[in-house]
């Protein structure tokens, strides 16, 4: 590749939230025993590489096999949705030759976090540069599929405007991804951070995806820039059902198998597609790159009043 040919600079911010009262993403919660581990990587060689990270991490309210009923059930009012979630992460880098450097951290947490916290961490700083002919090719990515069904008596929703007995989140199955590669690098500064939001605490908590990137020239190459192909992607799918609080009757009778306190909801408007969001963003660069950023936060889940 010829640096005069192609030189790109750039820089993207991506910022989306999706949230409303009753609507978007119920995290699962914690399961009685946890996980917490990290690992950490510093790499200073010459010659080739072979490095690879990768976990899948799969968490449900009532269970794997299948999402539950609707919890509205006698005796059962404040249980949560039977929510799932299904988390993907993995990194590898290749060489077949050249000079390295390389810090990397991996931290997994299980536990339920709060807003603004993450189940899964990751940094990483790497500088390479060709010899004789060598590249360097890598990938890392992040997937979050949130679903669930739709429930009652979500006892932690705050909200003026909203009844305790009459709060529904309605059913939702929303799927995040964020991924970049590295293809024929012969000389590049590469810096990633990511972190992503599973299991909550309580109802409220978002599911969450953030990611960056930043590809920069290695200091102390010649030419000014960092040479290579370097592409990200960035994907959302949404679909959300709708709950407009109705309620047909007030008795203690069970329709079709479900009770809410004494007050029957119409289950018509809960379980049925009202919503569908597709998001697509793709980069790819190749040649001469004085800079390359991109930067995406995701956010779904209840938010009232905001």
């Amino acid at each position: 590749m010829k640096f005069n040919r192609c030189i790109a600079i750039i820089t993207a911010i991506f910022l989306i939230a999706i949230s409303g009262l009753a609507t978007a993403d119920v995290l699962p919660g914690q399961v009685p025993e946890n996980q917490i581990f990290s690992v950490g990587s510093s790499i200073d060689a010459v010659g080739v590489i072979n490095e690879a990270t990768s976990t899948v991490w799969q968490i449900g309210d009532k269970g794997l096999d299948a999402l539950p009923n609707a919890t509205g059930q006698p005796g059962n009012q404040t249980v949560r949705s039977g929510s799932i979630a299904i988390v993907t992460y993995s990194d590898f880098l290749m060489s077949n030759g050249g000079q390295i450097a390389e810090v990397k951290t991996f931290t997994m947490d299980t536990k339920a976090k709060t807003a603004g916290l993450y189940n899964i961490e990751t940094q990483k700083v790497l500088t390479y540069t060709s010899q004789n002919g060598s590249h360097l090719m890598g990938a890392e990515s992040f997937s979050l599929d949130v679903a669930g069904n739709w429930s009652t008596g979500l006892d932690d929703i705050v909200c003026v405007f909203s009844r305790a007995n009459n709060s529904v989140t309605p059913a939702f199955c929303n799927k995040v991804t964020a991924s970049s590669k590295l293809m024929s690098i012969n000389t590049a500064q590469v810096q990633t951070i990511g972190g992503l939001t599973a299991v909550g605490q309580v109802s409220t908590v978002p599911a969450a995806l953030n990611y960056q990137i930043s590809v920069t020239p290695d200091v102390n190459s010649a030419s000014g820039f960092a040479d290579g192909i370097i592409s990200t992607a960035f994907t959302v799918s949404v679909m959300e059902g709708r709950s407009d609080g109705r309620i047909l009757n007030e008795t203690a009778e069970p329709a079709n198998g479900v009770y809410t306190n004494t007050k029957l909801f119409d289950l018509e408007f809960y379980d049925q597609l009202a919503s569908t969001l597709t998001f697509v963003d793709t980069a790819t660069v190749a040649g001469g790159i004085s800079s390359f950023n991109k930067d995406f936060n995701y956010q779904s889940g209840i938010a009232c009043c905001a």
